[in-house]
């Protein structure tokens, strides 16, 4: 069965669409979710990036291994900031600047890990959309008309803001596909979206090494 919310591993995500799109690209990398005894975690919405930053304090002294991801958005080193702020309040040291590889950090308990992924690859400002504009297929030729389309619709007075062009031309181009308009999980589980990508593969290695790798190989 999938793993439970009493789980002592725990994920929080900003939202919907960023859960069901770690959880398809993972299994998409063999992570079992539906084990008898799984080793994933409980992987929870927080709602807001907000929301996962004020989870950061209570799920480092709450479960044995866990893990935020969010967005980077617009300003990378100021999230970065508020990230280690609110690990700075629980007496944990985090980096200058998060590992492109993803951060893992000791707990505050022996065999306690806690880690991060800034999206969309732990330096440049953006937001899933763009993790996952990584995993459209490289020979796409609908991929450049759609974010062609999604500019020339904001000259054409489209009110779509600037922080939302990667969403713009994400959705543009799901549209066109077979089955228009799947959701982001849906497009990968029917890989209509890749998996390999080295923002992917990257990803789903900091994944592991925080919630599957034994605590004597980390």
């Amino acid at each position: 069965m999938p793993p439970r919310p009493t789980s002592k591993l725990r994920l929080t995500v900003e939202g919907s669409d960023d859960m069901h799109a770690v959880i398809q690209l993972l299994r998409r990398h063999g992570v079992d979710w539906d084990a008898e005894r799984p080793a994933a975690p409980y992987v929870e919405a927080a709602g807001s990036v907000e929301k996962v930053l004020e989870s950061l304090p209570a799920g480092a002294r709450s479960y044995e291994r866990y893990g935020i991801v969010l967005d980077a958005d617009t300003e990378p080193n100021n999230r970065w900031e508020q990230v280690r702020g609110r690990l700075a309040k629980i007496g944990l040291a985090a980096p200058d600047a998060p590992a492109q590889e993803g951060t893992i950090l000791q707990g505050l308990r022996p065999n306690y890990r806690i880690g991060v992924w800034v999206m969309p690859d732990n330096h440049e400002s953006g937001i899933l959309e763009d993790f996952l504009a990584k995993l459209v297929p490289s020979e796409d030729r609908c991929w450049p008309h759609a974010q062609a389309a999604t500019a020339m619709a904001r000259t054409l007075g489209a009110t779509l803001a600037d922080k939302d062009v990667s969403k713009g031309n994400i959705h543009a181009w799901l549209a066109w596909q077979e089955k228009p308009g799947l959701p982001f999980g849906t497009a990968l589980t029917a890989h209509v979206l890749g998996h390999d990508a080295p923002e992917a593969l990257r990803f789903v290695a900091w994944f592991k090494r925080l919630f599957l790798d034994e605590i004597s190989a980390a």
